[in-house]
């Protein structure tokens, strides 16, 4: 029995076929929807998300073989892999199935073994591409961290720290697990703009004057910049903390002057997570703040600094924020 529920859409004219493959496929546990034509095809896969494609070839409004044309033409559907169901078996229009982006076909009648074998193993090979993606995804985020962390002098185990932090946060906040782990990936490129920044202003002993503070605060453009056009789902989000974890939800904040809710849950998250730990942190610049001092500050910013629910989740687990320092402690 598959336990792990992949959508399949199913797509054919004739409702004998439909019922026949959905029930074979539900028995081993997949969730299977089903589409008359091309047409009710696009909409239902505009509507949700699959994991794999049955498509008949000869089908009424629109082919087998435009509709898989037009799946691969759009962002959404272009990666779902799609089977064709034929009761051709000429050579010709098998390539043409190769060509328009399919990844096998079956000729109809089919055995019922034969197919669900193939189904399996093209979903294997699906969660396997996408499992090499979100790898290379995070040995980008790592190494880059680690650049980052290079250029500064004083940040120690920050980055590690406010990773933590903000994946607490995130549970608390009630993000479903995928997401607290993109978060926690994400919240340590929230500094990564700073590669720009000369290492005058970077690691100066001292207060910033008017000048440098206003190109330091570039860094959070600069590291948006970096992800902007990435596509893959942990670098989208660590463009979103890269430029937006200096946001304050009373719109007072930078580089965009974001208020509330205007400001993505990521950005909201880290912004607490960094100034909290930053003020416990002994910088060049500054001393370590008292634990009293700090969690007094961060309450005293509850709907200018920081989203009201985040500092109530922050004070009512103050304690678990704290044993994360003590345990990545510099």
């Amino acid at each position: 029995m598959n336990l792990s529920r992949e959508n399949i859409l199913v797509v054919d004219d004739t409702a004998t076929n439909l019922v026949l493959v959905k029930k074979l496929l539900e028995r081993d546990g997949y969730c299977v929807e089903t589409a008359e034509n091309g047409r009710e095809a696009l909409e239902k896969v505009r509507e949700r998300k699959f994991d794999l494609i049955l498509l008949d070839v000869m089908m009424p409004i629109m082919d087998g073989f435009t509709t898989c044309e037009r799946l691969k033409a759009e962002e959404k559907s272009k990666d779902i892999p799609v089977i064709f169901l034929t009761a051709m078996s000429d050579i010709r229009e098998v390539n043409r199935g190769f060509e328009v982006g399919g990844v096998d076909y079956i000729v109809k009648p089919f055995n019922p073994r034969e197919l669900k074998a193939r189904v399996k193993t093209h979903l294997e090979l699906k969660a396997y591409r996408e499992e090499e993606v979100e790898e290379t995804q995070k040995d980008i985020v790592f190494t880059l961290a680690y650049v980052g962390e290079l250029r500064s002098k004083d940040t120690g185990n920050h980055v590690r720290r406010v990773s933590e932090y903000s994946g607490l946060l995130g549970e608390l906040y009630g993000l479903k697990p995928k997401t607290v782990e993109v978060l926690k990936l994400a919240s340590a490129m929230h500094d990564i703009g700073k590669v720009a920044i000369p290492d005058r202003i970077l690691n100066k002993p001292s207060a910033l004057d008017a000048n440098e503070r206003e190109m330091m605060n570039r860094h959070t453009e600069w590291g948006q910049h970096i992800f902007s056009r990435s596509k893959r789902p942990i670098l989208k989000a660590s463009a979103i903390v890269a430029g937006q974890h200096h946001e304050r939800y009373d719109g007072t904040g930078y580089p965009k002057g974001l208020k509330g809710e205007q400001i993505h849950i990521f950005g909201r998250i880290v912004a607490l997570a960094d100034v909290f730990d930053a003020l416990l942190t002994k910088r060049s610049y500054k001393e370590e703040w008292q634990v009293s001092r700090v969690l007094k500050y961060i309450t005293d910013e509850s709907g200018k600094h920081f989203d009201p629910k985040l500092v109530e989740l922050f004070v009512d687990n103050f304690g678990k924020f704290l044993e994360i320092r003590q345990k990545l402690k510099d």
